[in-house]
């Protein structure tokens, strides 16, 4: 392999193309185990569709994108620990999510005590004022068949169909779908139940909602995304003899009988034993020679798709919102969350960002006529915002935040071991068996450190 490029006695090295958390986490994971790792990232700073800015006008550091994980998340709050930052991160001890609608009707679905799972949610289900009795009768249904479905085992039928058509099958009203069923597809999968997949959804209620008491429990960081992972994984690598090479762009893999010798960066090769690309498949496909690009195993690829998300971030002069977030119903706001509140951020103001998932109608407006739409509907969900003078309104468009989980999508998710040997791949979008997540990020970047130690014949990670 690549070895014969490294002087004798020299650590096995893995270069890393990616500084997003499917990189750091499998850099971090392979720096543990004494691998030299380089990393390179063609941005200036790490943390990929995670990273957070400082605004100019407000001085305030912003989010790309709002990005919460949930109590099932066990890769991601692994890793945040590993990086000795999991106390910056607020966990709920029980499920609550506030649920407001057009008229200001507040639902709210929340863990009963001492109830098992499923059963904890049964009470606040059953309260929830949003659905008919009847509508309630059908959605317990429906979930009870999710609870039992063997997802796995139907996989190529579930693949086949969306998850609109089977809630369908299964009863469901067009009430059921906007009130409850995209309430939480929409956010985890960041596409309505006419688009994903019924295996992608039926999966997002197993493993978050009705998995466990806390499984479906929302986290978030109390300090911006560069803070909590970026800067605490740069430190975690470099403290381990880790090199982080940003601003740098890969260019393409030197691959020679099967194996990768070396990357291009335009203006070196770095000689390395093993690769890790934690960039997008659309990248990754660039980095090939053409005939691997086009090769069986490769291509499928080339059939993923991008789905956006829109952060709209707005500056009050006061208070108008008491919760830390809220979901909203027959409202384009979809999640507001209260940044001030968690963030511990000191007033008089307010900064709230709203959170739009499968932003496919509001990713081409201007800044000026999302602020057309939205502060009347802030106005509408919080009558105090009516009166309040806007001090800052901030738009951040993730056109490419995330694969699309459409049916046939699983079958194009790459695994992390590639017929390249020492060339693993790593990525939200491989087959980690979750959504474009945080934790399904971190899962490839494990999964692929452990790849490099089957492909450097070291013990396992």
């Amino acid at each position: 392999m690549g070895s014969e490029l490294r002087s004798p006695g020299a650590r096995n090295h893995c270069v890393v193309i990616g500084g997003g958390l499917a990189g750091l986490s499998a850099a971090c994971a392979m720096v543990d185990q004494g691998v030299s790792v380089t990393l390179l990232e063609k941005r200036p700073f790490l943390g990929g569709r995670a990273f957070s800015f400082t605004d100019a006008e407000t001085g305030q550091e912003v989010d790309n994108g709002q990005h919460v994980y949930l109590g099932c998340c066990n890769a991601y709050t692994g890793f945040l620990q590993q990086l000795g930052v999991l106390d910056q991160t607020m966990l709920q001890q029980n499920l609550r999510i506030p649920v407001v609608d057009s008229a200001g009707k507040v639902g709210m679905f929340s863990a009963a005590p001492f109830l098992p799972a499923p059963l904890h949610l049964l009470p606040s289900f059953i309260s929830f004022p949003h659905l008919g009795f009847r509508d309630k009768l059908k959605a317990g249904y429906a979930m009870l068949r999710i609870r039992l479905t063997n997802r796995e085992k139907h996989r190529t039928e579930l693949e086949a169909q969306t998850f609109r058509e089977w809630l369908e099958h299964h009863g469901q009203s067009q009430r059921s779908m906007d009130v409850l069923w995209d309430l939480i597809t929409l956010p985890v999968l960041n596409d309505s139940v006419s688009d994903v997949s019924a295996y992608m959804g039926i999966m997002a209620f197993q493993d978050g909602l009705l998995q466990g008491r806390t499984s479906a429990n929302i986290g978030y960081s109390r300090v911006g995304l560069t803070e909590l992972i970026s800067d605490a994984a740069r430190d975690y690598i470099t403290q381990h003899d880790g090199q982080i090479l940003a601003g740098r762009t890969a260019t393409n893999l030197i691959i020679t009988n099967g194996n990768v010798f070396g990357v291009d960066t335009g203006t070196e090769v770095i000689p390395t034993d093993a690769v890790v690309s934690a960039v997008p498949w659309d990248v990754l496909l660039t980095l090939l020679p053409d005939e691997l690009a086009a090769d069986s195993f490769f291509a499928p690829a080339n059939e993923l798709e991008w789905s956006p998300i829109v952060g709209i971030h707005v500056w009050y002069d006061r208070p108008v919102m008491e919760e830390e977030f809220m979901a909203t119903l027959d409202s384009p706001i979809q999640w507001v969350f209260n940044k001030s509140r968690m963030q511990g951020l000191s007033g008089p103001g307010q900064y709230l960002c709203i959170s739009i998932s499968g932003a496919w109608e509001h990713g081409p407006m201007t800044k000026e006529a999302l602020r057309t739409i939205f502060l009347p509907e802030l106005a509408k969900v919080f009558p105090k915002a009516a009166s309040a003078a806007v001090e800052q309104f901030i738009v951040v468009k993730q056109l490419s935040a995330t694969f699309r989980c459409t049916p046939g999508a699983q079958a194009h998710r790459l695994p992390q071991r590639t017929p390249v040997d020492n060339l693993v791949l790593a990525g939200d979008w491989t087959q980690t068996g979750w959504p474009a997540t945080m934790e399904s990020a971190v899962r490839s970047g494990v999964m692929a450190a452990t790849e490099v130690a089957r492909a450097l014949d070291a013990p396992s990670l």
